[in-house]
């Protein structure tokens, strides 16, 4: 049975819109914190991680929840946790109002990340160009969200917030609407999935062995990512000093993964397998941030955050596809649950340890910054060796 063809289209006017909301904020929330908040930068990073950890650690539970109660309800559920967060974070002044509302916007986040995922899968048979399609409409919001949020913050953050919240709550009926039944597991999958041909002891424990060294690289590799929600912003906004400019490079370099991320998936898909697709894409990431904090000025920002920016457009849609390769239809949700979890620990230790670090003596000389590179280079060549792909 072949899902409706609109419900496709509306999941990707889904994605668009949540990432709209979420960089309408999100590049902005680290220099709020510690230039209208007051906020060290250690504690800025330990928040950070308090709302990554929520997000991706809760996503295994929130995995099974989706493959049970269904992936639309668990994504409305999700945008309007999130809305939620989005606003509490309007009002909230200290540090434990911040991490509450952290909380919740991670809550909403898990909620419906692997949930959507799964219906992506389901609707587009895992495969890496339905991948990068996401990832290229992601960014189209990652264009318009800062320049948005550069704009409002003008007249405020906590008009930023609200925004935000507003374009989460804006999801909900697209989502209920638009899918329908149609990323449902009986619906996407029923008549066109072959029956699994039944596994030996062996086969499994060699499953889950390469499913647990994913995990790990996935984890190392999110430690590197998720820097572009901390210490990237906090190095652009020192360099170039106004709200609007960091939005400005923020929409550059998504308008450059828009534009290139199909084209350039379809191509390493045909030339590479997934693995060195993963290690090429780890690699320029780390490379790209130890660019980007290791020299002065403004042409070092600029040219580490174009490398950056390359390597995660060739690293999101692989690590996507990996891990929904091989999960049978009625439990895709619940593989990317497992696959959050293990991101949640690079979340946490990405952002709390660099956090201190950069705030540190190692900061000084560059030192953290080429470590990022260091660990690139060290979780690419676990790619490149690991049985994934």
């Amino acid at each position: 049975m072949t899902p409706p063809r609109g419900a496709l289209p509306a999941l990707y006017a889904n994605t668009f819109v949540m990432a709209t909301g979420f960089y309408v904020l999100v590049p902005l929330l680290a220099v709020h914190l510690a230039d209208g908040l007051g906020f060290g930068l250690a504690l800025v990073g330990l928040l950070a991680g308090v709302r990554a950890g929520a997000q991706q650690g809760l996503q295994l539970p929130a995995g099974i929840l989706a493959d049970r109660w269904g992936v639309r309800r668990t994504i409305v559920a999700g945008v309007l946790v999130r809305a939620a967060g989005f606003g509490a974070l309007a009002l909230a002044t200290t540090p434990v109002a911040v991490g509450s509302a952290g909380l919740a916007v991670g809550l909403g986040g898990a909620l419906f990340h692997p949930a959507s995922y799964a219906a992506y899968a389901r609707l587009g048979g895992a495969r890496p160009d339905v991948f990068a399609r996401r990832e290229a409409l992601s960014n189209a919001g990652f264009v318009v969200g800062p320049l948005l949020g550069g704009l409002l913050v003008a007249t405020g953050f906590d008009v930023v917030c609200w925004v935000a919240a507003g374009l989460f709550l804006a999801a909900a009926p697209l989502t209920w609407w638009g899918l329908g039944r149609a990323a449902e597991p009986d619906t996407a999958a029923r008549g066109t999935e072959a029956p699994a041909p039944p596994r030996s002891g062996g086969m499994r424990r060699e499953a889950r062995r390469n499913l647990l060294a994913l995990c790990v690289l996935n984890a190392a590799a999110w430690a590197i990512f998720t820097q572009l929600q901390l210490v990237v912003p906090l190095r652009l906004d020192a360099v170039l000093g106004s709200g609007i400019g960091v939005g400005a490079v923020y929409a550059a370099a998504a308008v450059l993964v828009l534009t290139t991320t199909v084209p350039v998936t379809r191509r390493l898909q045909a030339r590479l397998r997934v693995r060195a697709v993963l290690a090429l894409g780890v690699a320029t990431m780390g490379a790209g941030i130890a660019v980007l904090g290791g020299g002065p000025g403004v042409a070092s920002l600029l040219a580490g955050m174009v490398v950056f920016t390359l390597g995660q457009m060739v690293f999101q849609p692989a690590m996507s596809a990996v891990v929904a390769a091989g999960a049978p239809a009625a439990s895709v949700a619940t593989r990317f649950g497992v696959n959050g979890l293990a991101l949640a620990v690079g979340g946490v230790v990405g952002s709390s340890v660099v956090g201190a670090l950069l705030g540190g003596p190692l900061a000084q000389g560059g030192w953290a910054w080429a470590g990022f590179a260091v660990l690139g280079i060290v979780v690419a060549v676990g790619y490149a060796r690991a049985g994934v792909g």
